[in-house]
């Protein structure tokens, strides 16, 4: 490799500009995570303050810094702003940070070429779509279609013909999206026929298609065990002091909706208002940053003796 090149993709500046490149991206991210449910479009109109209406200029549409400044408040009528819209914005912007370390610099550190860019950008995507579902699974409970089936269909392309970019094997990684796809459909099904209950969203099943078809067997044994451990840890205190982390009048959200506008009392994780699919999502991005880690414990517990 040009040692200019080289000496460009490892110095700070790109490590910082990465770092904006996500907030832009997480710019985009919160206009998706607020129009998606709601059925609007993406790209019109232009961002407006949701109390007074007014279009907001480019220069108080700024990733962070312009949240910042206005002290997160409309510059026009002071209503405020969620905090999510900062959060957003720097957690995405980590996020491209992290995975530019992991998929440029460090294979750039022991020899590698300059094919982690595209790693890169593959692996950022990916946590975005996380963020994404995340935050509309607290806000609406769904996992949008819309976001979890294009990537889910990236990641099978990627694994029937670039396996080696995302560190799968083709049938591996096919047979685990369909299989984690499948385990939810199944209980899902069981629970409806027997209890005539919806123990758990298809959603979360097709966010496990998505993780399968990226990941591979580990990814879906990882994210099935982590996000049901830590699913228990957050559910269990809030059962006993009647807590929720998520919105639950969703006949705000969903209105008349037969399926979406009524609340399941058994729904979530344990029964209470705490859906699943952030806990899947977090699994799975521990899966992208610790994979290295992960690796070595799934490893050691297979191995013989």
């Amino acid at each position: 490799m040009d040692p200019t090149l080289l000496e460009l993709l490892l110095s700070p500046g790109l490590r910082i500009a990465a770092f904006f490149w996500g907030t832009l991206w997480g710019s985009f991210a919160n206009v998706v995570i607020y129009r998606v449910p709601l059925g609007l479009s993406v790209l019109r109109p232009r961002s407006r303050c949701p109390s007074c209406e007014t279009p907001i200029a480019w220069y108080d549409n700024v990733p962070i810094l312009s949240y910042l400044l206005l002290r997160g408040k409309c510059r026009h009528c002071d209503a405020p702003f969620a905090l999510r819209y900062l959060l957003v914005e720097l957690l995405a912007g980590l996020l491209s940070f992290a995975t530019y370390m992991l998929y440029v610099v460090t294979p750039l550190l022991e020899g590698g070429g300059i094919e982690g860019l595209l790693a890169w950008q593959v692996w950022f995507f990916f946590c975005l779509a996380l963020v994404v579902i995340t935050f509309t699974d607290l806000d609406v409970w769904i996992i949008p279609n819309e976001v979890v089936l294009p990537m889910a269909g990236v990641g099978l392309v990627l694994a029937c013909w670039q396996p080696e970019l995302i560190g799968v094997e083709t049938v591996p990684a096919v047979i685990a999206g369909l299989s984690g796809l499948g385990l939810v459909a199944g209980i899902r099904w069981i629970y409806l026929k027997w209890r005539d209950i919806e123990a758990i969203g298809l959603g979360d099943g097709k966010l496990l298609l998505m993780v399968g078809f990226f990941g591979g067997p580990m990814a879906i044994a990882w994210t099935l065990g982590a996000g049901a451990l830590q699913g228990l840890i957050v559910s269990v205190p809030m059962l006993l002091r009647g807590e929720t982390i998520a919105n639950t009048d969703l006949q705000d959200v969903h209105g008349d909706d037969p399926e979406l506008g009524e609340e399941d009392p058994d729904a979530g994780v344990m029964g209470q208002r705490v859906p699943f699919g952030p806990f899947l999502a977090l699994a799975a991005l521990e899966f992208v940053l610790l994979r290295g880690q992960i690796d070595k414990i799934f490893t050691w517990l297979i191995s013989p003796g």
